[in-house]
């Protein structure tokens, strides 16, 4: 859910524009801090599609298919390729515009970079910093209709990029501009409901084809645009390319089939050995071998034959060797030397089989000792991926893990310290919209979870969740209204441990430790815990918008989990509990002056109003006898500007939500409202 307010008076045009970048999906963009700094290829590699992108784009001229698809395994340097790329359009000399149009970079762990929904706001906002021309004609349209940053995708396509581009006139002499988007596999959400519980398999495939879509109806238009597509070949995306109607305006490039990859490996291995030599030796720590010629060509060529021209691998492997904590040279002969006891035949079987020998080595790397408490970590990193904020940092992310899991502060961090080169150790560079991103790729947790590549090092993400949990509902046993929220910990326990118990009863459906988990929550002062959730301002240790919204979100799939146990007495009990705990922590703030409620109530009221729609079957039922319903209909009778307040504080959340709610119960009355009429006077929690 995007949230859009216009501000209510528009002076100059950039003023517009400003509106429009504060709802675009910035990190998308290719120069975003969030993305600094950005993958490139290493000089000297990929040469072959660099020059196929080259001779496809026109700066002056159209190619004769505006569209170039270029797919490939993980790990191949796309989005280096995407980054050279972008960087190359802007660095251009002696051209009098910008043919860089637009970047959208996808990525699955950022909310506002894995789904469709700030696609079309982001491009047309770059447009219209790429061709100045279009800016008025984005800006007319705004303040014509500022609701069109909520309206559905195609509309907004038509009315801020292509109306805009047809009010130009003629087209045909403007200089073509290249949009590139990487990462169309990145893109797993639709834009609808985000805040619901996700089935990726199909929604994922449903958003990429949305994406597709929108690009094919921009250049059925035939402006002055072309597009750059990097994504790997899932099957959906294959296929709808390959289709008759997109076939004949894409130029496909299989990455993998083209160039020399053996090559260009080796390229990037020998000079990445160079640097690292050359800094071993300005640190004075050149190892047993002092003197000798390092790394040797023999070692060079195997390093080279174990990469097997898997980008990924090498630079993998680089990150290994390049450890702060340890000799580069006894890292480098320890992987070499653990080719040997490798089957040639098994390392080269697909591109991931030498990426898993090397994961393994690298695990193997670490000390014996400490191999259990590494694993230990590595479960509730697992455990918790997505759930804290980018801004949390990666070290105290692991503090409150370590809190919540009963080990030492600190601990896990040291556990984990020599696993540099596939962590985020670092945490990367802020932003308050995304997730802590603890795995350098995604392959690294994929091969954690699978026993049979992992193997000793396997990990059990049940286990982490359990442990979390319980830390969770320990830290939540100890609060009370009187309580201070001093840790992280607490205040992650108050907001995510509907979600942890959620995705426990989906990990573990059949072993689900149901009575502990539900005796503890009877045990527990929801309401204290509630209001804590509500008022928690932390530096948004959890990954929320906003951060309570989610929590009474989360809260009611806990609810919609548990409605299979509904016959069951102590499922009945700790549902009613969490139900009434929470609305009690909604009318505490609705029975205190707007002045003293914290920052998030509008928005967790309003996220409570969403999940209370005209249903006709539920779990949920709200009625005219609801507290909430009630607190509300005294507000109306003594205090109705409360009301009001609620209601605009609300409205650039989710203001349709919130009008239906009070109409519905007539706790508002306003001549500039329109109250549809529902069925009944009675909502039900949405259990669709």
């Amino acid at each position: 859910m995007v949230n859009f307010r216009m501000p209510e008076r528009i002076g100059v045009r950039m003023s517009v524009l400003q509106f429009l970048y504060d709802h675009a999906a910035t990190g998308a963009m290719h120069d975003s801090d969030e993305r600094y700094p950005p993958p490139l290829c290493h000089p000297g590699t990929r040469e072959v599609v660099i020059v196929r992108i080259k001779d496809w784009y026109g700066f002056l001229t159209r190619p004769n298919k505006p569209i170039m698809w270029i797919h490939a395994p993980a790990g191949y340097g796309k989005t280096a390729i995407a980054g050279t790329i972008s960087k190359w359009l802007e660095e251009v000399e002696g051209l009098d515009f910008s043919p860089l149009g637009a970047t959208f970079y996808f990525w699955r762990t950022s909310s506002e970079r894995n789904s469709p929904a700030r696609f079309i706001i982001t491009i047309a906002y770059q447009l219209a910093m790429s061709i100045p021309e279009l800016a008025p004609h984005i800006d007319s349209a705004l303040k014509r209709n500022p609701m069109i940053l909520r309206k559905a995708l195609e509309i907004q396509l038509t009315k801020l990029i292509v109306e805009p581009f047809k009010a130009l006139g003629e087209l045909d002499d403007m200089p073509n501009r290249l949009i590139i988007v990487d990462g169309l596999d990145e893109c797993i959400n639709s834009d609808q409901e985000w805040r619901v519980e996700r089935r990726y398999a199909e929604d994922q495939e449903k958003a990429q084809i949305r994406i597709l879509e929108l690009i094919h109806t921009l250049q059925s238009h035939r402006l002055p645009l072309s597009f750059l597509i990097l994504s790997r070949p899932e099957a959906w995306i294959k296929q709808h390319i390959q289709s008759p109607l997109f076939e004949p305006i894409v130029e496909e490039v299989d990455l993998y089939a083209l160039g020399d990859h053996l090559k260009d490996t080796a390229t990037y291995i020998r000079a990445e050995l160079s640097r690292i030599e050359a800094r071993v030796k300005a640190d004075g720590t050149v190892g047993q071998d002092e003197g000798a010629e390092w790394p040797g060509e023999d070692v060079v060529n195997t390093f080279v034959w174990m990469a097997n021209g898997h980008m990924m691998y090498a630079s993998t492997a680089i990150r290994h060797i390049d450890n702060p904590y340890g000799d580069p040279r006894t890292l480098l002969k320890n992987l070499v030397e653990s080719s040997s006891h490798t089957n040639p035949d098994l390392a080269h079987s697909s591109p991931f089989s030498s990426l898993n020998e090397l994961y393994l080595q690298i695990m193997r790397s670490c000390p014996e000792s400490n191999r259990a408490l590494m694993i230990q970590v590595l479960e509730d990193l697992s455990a918790s991926l997505t759930m804290f904020s980018r801004t949390v940092g990666f070290q105290r992310a692991l503090d409150i893990l370590d809190c919540l899991s009963g080990r030492v502060p600190g601990l896990g961090y040291r556990a984990i310290r020599l696993l540099h080169a596939v962590l985020n150790i670092s945490g990367g560079h802020p932003h308050p919209y995304n997730t802590l991103e603890p795995f350098i790729h995604s392959t690294f947790p994929q091969f954690l979870l699978n026993s049979r590549l992992s193997l000793e090092f396997a990990i059990d993400q049940q286990k982490g969740t359990r442990r979390i949990l319980s830390g969770c509902l320990d830290c939540m046993s100890r609060i009370t209204l009187q309580s201070e929220m001093k840790g992280g910990a607490y205040i992650f326990a108050v907001i995510v441990w509907p979600r942890l118990v959620r995705n426990l009863l989906y990990l573990e459906p059949l072993n689900f430790p149901y009575v502990d988990v539900m005796e503890k929550l009877l045990s527990i002062d929801l309401v204290a815990c509630s209001i804590k959730a509500i008022t928690s301002d932390d530096g948004r240790i959890t990954h929320q918008w906003f951060d309570t919204s989610q929590y009474v979100g989360d809260l009611y799939l806990f609810i919609r989990a548990f409605r299979n146990h509904q016959s069951e007495p102590l499922a009945q009990r700790a549902v009613t509990h969490a139900v009434s705990s929470l609305e009690n922590s909604l009318v505490h703030f609705l029975h205190q002056s707007p002045f003293t409620w914290p920052f998030h109530f509008p928005y967790a009221f309003a996220e409570f109003a969403r999940c209370c729609r005209g249903i006709k079957q539920g779990t949920w039922t709200i009625d005219n006898n609801n507290q909430v319903v009630k607190a509300l209909r005294q507000l109306r009778e003594e205090q109705p500007q409360h009301i009001s307040d609620l209601i605009r504080r609300a409205e650039s959340f989710i203001f349709t939500s919130v009008k239906n709610f009070l109409c519905a119960f007539d706790c508002y009355y306003n001549e500039h409202i329109d109250c549809p009429p529902l069925d009944d006077d009675i909502l039900y929690l949405d259990d669709t």
